[in-house]
């Protein structure tokens, strides 16, 4: 199989490779909401991107290392090769990080240690759009109110030193509610209410998504990193291939330019003759060659021929041994005889 259908068809495997990673990281962030966990370990926002950004560049690099090979373009493959390296990093750092998440949810201690910065956030949800637009998106999607405690998880709304407690009445983000409409949090008595259950959710975000992650998303991570591994080595294969192709086809064109490997008619394009024939040679070194140049050109050799004919032959073996060393004249070449 040749560079180019090999390339073809990794890059195809590639592809295929870039939408599943694209899924997944998509399911991540839009379905568990994994980035809102950012709190509690930086892995929960690592982890996803990492893939989607896996899957956007394999996606690409994928499509662009098809059309390279196909116009076998020297340039366009050095830069898909060092793209791939890129991905490559990317995967490997991807793996590393999803093991060490997954270890984390199995050990199931990321939930238990009250981390004080998650309380430090909620007391701004009243303030900052976007820590209010997080946490009620936490609230809607596990329909959960407050962080940690599961049957009075709603109860860490009124902590204190909270920007909500600080105000005239205790009130709840009216995503806590069980029908949510404007105002419906917004009565103090909901934090001593013996039925509260029946207006709110009672259970904290984290004590819900602990069990949850635990059963969902420890076995799709160890699924992936598998999954990883292979399509690790099957970039890195990838990319050596670009590479010795860029090699071959720089090889060729040094070929062709060169013209190595390429069968030249001595008399060039004119048939019959000589391509020596026009060629001259500067004094002093004209008249010392031993190949009979006179007069420091080679054109000179047939009109002296007649010349040759008449200085003497002189034999190269003298004596009458014939396993005597060889005497050549230096001066005298084209006179001599062997």
């Amino acid at each position: 199989m040749g560079y180019v259908p090999a390339l073809c068809f990794l890059n195809l495997g590639l592809l295929i490779s870039s939408t599943a990673c694209l899924y997944l990281g998509s399911i991540m962030i839009n379905i568990y909401l994994l980035p809102y966990l950012d709190l509690i370990t930086t892995h929960f926002a690592t982890v996803p991107y990492l893939i989607l950004a896996i899957g956007a560049l394999l996606l690409i690099v994928s499509i662009c290392g098809i059309v390279a090979a196909a116009i076998k373009s020297r340039v366009a493959l050095i830069v898909y090769a060092i793209v791939l390296g890129v991905v490559f990093a990317l995967e490997l750092a991807s793996i590393f990080t999803s093991m060490e998440l997954r270890n984390e949810l199995e050990q199931r201690r990321l939930f238990h240690t009250r981390n004080n910065e998650v309380y430090e956030e909620m007391q701004y949800y009243w303030e900052d759009e976007d820590i209010k637009f997080k946490w009620d998106t936490l609230q809607r999607d596990f329909q959960c109110c407050g962080a940690y405690n599961l049957m009075t998880g709603f109860q860490d709304w009124s902590r204190p030193g909270s920007l909500n407690n600080r105000q005239e009445s205790r009130r709840l983000p009216d995503s806590c509610c069980l029908e949510e409409s404007e105002g419906c949090g917004n009565h103090e008595s909901l934090f001593s209410d013996q039925l509260a259950y029946e207006k709110i959710n009672l259970h904290g975000c984290f004590a819900i998504m602990k069990n949850r992650l635990h059963r969902d998303i420890s076995p799709v991570l160890l699924t992936y990193i598998a999954c990883a591994v292979v399509l690790a080595l099957l970039t890195i294969l990838t990319m050596v291939l670009a590479a010795a192709y860029v090699a071959a086809i720089t090889r060729k064109n040094n070929q062709e330019k060169d013209g190595m490997g390429m069968y030249q008619n001595p008399g060039g394009n004119h048939a019959g003759t000589n391509r020596y024939e026009d060629t001259t040679i500067s004094r002093p070194y004209a008249d010392t060659l031993d190949s009979g140049i006179m007069n420091g050109s080679l054109r000179s050799v047939r009109s002296n021929r007649s010349n040759y004919n008449q200085i003497p032959e002189s034999p190269i073996i003298k004596g009458d041994n014939h396993r005597a060393s060889l005497y050549i004249e230096p001066s005298n070449e084209a006179g001599t005889v062997i």
